[in-house]
């Protein structure tokens, strides 16, 4: 039996870049005026031997005491560069491919060299890799955050704060840093029905503009919320209103055949996505598939092309 933080746990987690129970799911981040997939951001899941399907928080703690993060997160790098290298024989534009970083990861030596050396190689140059640094490790970076984060936007590499609550303090603080995106956390999303709530987001965006820095809307649920977003000026979204996060075959179907999101009746492919037991889907999840056959559902749905 295996339990939390044990040495059991450890020698799986060891393991765990050469067995196949890592896998990096896709998240659709959706230009807001069109519904148009514009990104997609990677979620890393681990296949625990005895408790299931895990997101970052049942295992990055131990990752990082242990030391094992390094290894992760190289193997979260090639692995998401190799897929967005297969969407460029899709149809359409260039998409996004975002990817989370710790502020073990950044701090490395050598880091800044390692991402250059995959993206010249896999030539996911001029923004087409995004790295998202928490809005806690911007702060922790400190003085280094500057030149640092410099040299990944000299390399091609777009940057963008994640889950921004408090601008650490103003958005004015960190106008020199070379950020292309900040990512507005959940709670804003939540109180976008109220004045004040709407107020808040709506000088955010204001302001982030003015510094030349895109917004985007994490976790959006309801086309209410995805509304008044839009309303307000915020450039794109994420979230289950549009998709769950998918498995790499899914993805791919999704940006092959999805241009956008209406409500309509398509036929979708059966998917094979574990998530952990704990996770209720929405209904709108459902629309492209969430461990359904294929069906047909009046919800959310990819635009199919005739």
């Amino acid at each position: 039996m295996f339990r939390p933080g044990t040495t059991d746990d450890l020698g799986a987690l060891r393991q765990s870049t050469g067995d196949g129970s890592l896998e990096l799911l896709y998240q659709p981040e959706v230009d807001l005026p069109t519904g148009t997939i514009v990104a997609m951001e990677g979620l890393l899941r681990w296949r625990h031997p005895s408790r299931g399907v895990l997101s970052p928080p049942g295992f990055m703690e131990l990752a990082a005491s242990s030391g094992e993060i390094a290894r992760i997160g190289m193997w979260v790098l090639r692995e998401g560069i190799a897929e967005a290298v297969r969407w460029r024989a899709l149809p359409g534009p260039t998409r996004r491919l975002w990817l989370n970083v710790s502020m073990c990861e950044l701090s490395a030596p050598g880091f800044v060299d390692m991402v250059d050396g995959l993206v010249q190689s896999s030539g996911l140059r001029d923004g087409a890799l995004g790295l998202e640094l928490a809005e806690s490790v911007v702060v922790d970076l400190g003085h280094s955050a500057a030149p640092l984060l410099t040299e990944l936007s000299e390399i091609g590499v777009a940057l963008a704060v994640d889950d921004f609550s408090s601008w650490y303090a103003t958005l004015g603080a960190i106008q020199a840093l070379p950020v292309d995106v900040v990512k507005l956390c959940q709670k804003y999303v939540r109180g976008i029905g109220t004045e004040d709530g709407q107020r808040i987001v709506a000088t955010i965006v204001a302001q982030a503009h003015a510094h030349g820095l895109s917004v985007v809307a994490e976790g959006v649920e309801t086309w209410a919320e995805a509304t008044k977003l839009t309303e307000l000026g915020c450039d794109r979204a994420h979230g289950w209103l549009y998709a769950s996060a998918q498995r790499a075959d899914k993805t791919r179907w999704l940006l092959e055949h999805g241009t956008g999101w209406q409500t309509a009746s398509v036929p979708l492919p059966a998917a094979a996505l574990p998530m952990p037991s704990s996770f209720e889907p929405p209904i709108a999840a459902r629309t492209i598939g969430l461990g359904a056959p294929p069906m047909e559902i009046p919800q959310l749905a990819p635009l199919i092309e005739p």
